[in-house]
């Protein structure tokens, strides 16, 4: 018989997923004037990310977006699509953020119009809630 320890290490505490959103609207696209990468966020130590997407409210001209932790680097994303209305994209893998990670976005045309939102999920997994799982 297995030794239990569903109640040690903190194995049963619930982690929170979390979310980092890079909006491209009105007030932020000044500061992606031209085609290229642009160090956009930063994950915090002890994370692993577990999705990524593009979520257009308001179409842009035909723009490829990806995602990476280095510049022009699709570790994270890649083929986003600002010109197509709701989610897209293609998650490329999980990243462990180690000590910590940057985030770069990368655009092949300039937003100049358009209203969308490049989401990055992450858990991390040394953080809890402070509420146990529930286990019978």
């Amino acid at each position: 018989m297995a030794t239990d320890v569903t109640r040690v290490h903190k194995n049963s505490l619930k982690r929170a997923e979390s979310r980092t959103v890079i909006q491209i609207n009105d007030q932020t696209r000044a500061s992606y004037p031209a085609i290229g990468s642009y160090l956009a966020a930063k994950l915090p130590p002890e994370a692993v990310v577990t999705n990524a997407y593009v979520f257009t409210k308001v179409v842009s001209p035909t723009n490829v977006v990806i995602v990476g932790t280095a510049e022009a680097g699709t570790q994270i994303l890649s083929a986003g699509a600002s010109q197509t209305l709701g989610k897209t994209g293609t998650f490329t893998g999980f990243v462990n953020t180690g000590t910590g990670v940057d985030v770069y976005v990368g655009f092949s045309a300039i937003p100049t119009t358009g209203d969308f939102m490049i989401v990055v999920e992450y858990l991390e997994y040394t953080k809890t809630t402070g509420e146990l799982t529930q286990v019978n």
